[in-house]
């Protein structure tokens, strides 16, 4: 797995925006439910926006897990394999 810096520094922008309104939206929807379950708003807003981008890694890190054989790929979810092919 490698990054293309040109590719990357071409699409700043829409990286960072993309990337930006995901974890917000996270950020919104974990609020929302810890609001639906009782915690107080700040609270829920901080546990949004420590889970939020925590999920993102996680693909990645199981992926290059995968590729580079520390994890074989039955012991990951069905979900992982589907995005793994």
């Amino acid at each position: 797995m490698s990054i293309d810096p040109k590719l990357l520094l071409s699409n700043f922008p829409v990286i960072i925006g993309t990337l930006g309104l995901l974890i917000c939206g996270k950020t919104l929807l974990v609020a929302l439910i810890g609001k639906i379950f009782g915690i107080s708003l700040i609270s829920a807003i901080r546990v949004g926006l420590l889970l939020a981008p925590g999920g993102e890694f996680a693909f990645v890190a199981f992926g290059e897990a995968v590729n580079q054989v520390f994890v074989l790929e039955n012991y990951l979810p069905c979900q992982e394999r589907l995005v793994n092919k």
